[in-house]
């Protein structure tokens, strides 16, 4: 049986107006694929001969044939569309009123503490705009709003800076060194 990369059909890309824009400039495989099956179809190939040949789904094809049927055979209607995708829960202006009150700070938003957690920004987004949004979700924003997950600093609230210097120069080095000398294995 044929495989994708032994399939000798050569397409011209040069009448098809890509809108695709990848990491590196290029076509992806699955792009390539797409384009390639379209030309299979084009010239009366079926479905499930397109489909072992290229090596993917029968219903893919399908989706394939009827965009194009759609389209007047235009190739160029399978390229992928810029903008697809599921579109923001949060708009351009919420956004950056969002940032705002996070600069503002937690405490300035009503919490008990100036730590930002994904589950508080939430809250936020929740109380303020009156839209649910999952933490995971909330992660994955504030990178888009600029904003970097930052981890605590802790610090123990039970001992003076003196005394952590002073632990850490004399205590732990005398500790280290009778360590050192001990006769464990």
């Amino acid at each position: 049986m044929a495989k994708f990369q032994d399939f000798p059909l050569q397409i011209d890309f040069s009448n098809v107006s890509v809108r695709m824009n990848t990491k590196h400039g290029s076509l992806s495989e699955q792009a390539v694929k797409r384009f390639q099956g379209g030309e299979m179809i084009l010239n009366g190939y079926d479905n499930d001969e397109i489909a072992a040949i290229l090596g993917v789904s029968l219903s893919s094809v399908k989706n394939w044939r009827r965009t194009l049927e759609d389209n007047d055979d235009d190739l160029d209607s399978l390229s992928r569309q810029e903008g697809s995708g599921r579109i923001p829960k949060l708009k351009d202006k919420q956004k950056q009123k969002l940032k705002k009150i996070i600069f503002k700070g937690a405490i300035a938003a009503g919490y008990s503490t100036e730590r930002w957690t994904s589950k508080i920004v939430a809250d936020v987004i929740q109380k303020t705009f009156g839209i649910m949004m999952a933490p995971r979700t909330v992660r994955d924003l504030l990178p888009m709003l600029g904003l970097s997950p930052q981890e605590p600093v802790v610090k123990s609230s039970k001992h003076s800076d003196e005394a952590v210097v002073e632990w850490a120069t004399r205590k732990w080095k005398r500790l280290k060194k009778s360590a050192k000398n001990s006769a464990l294995p």
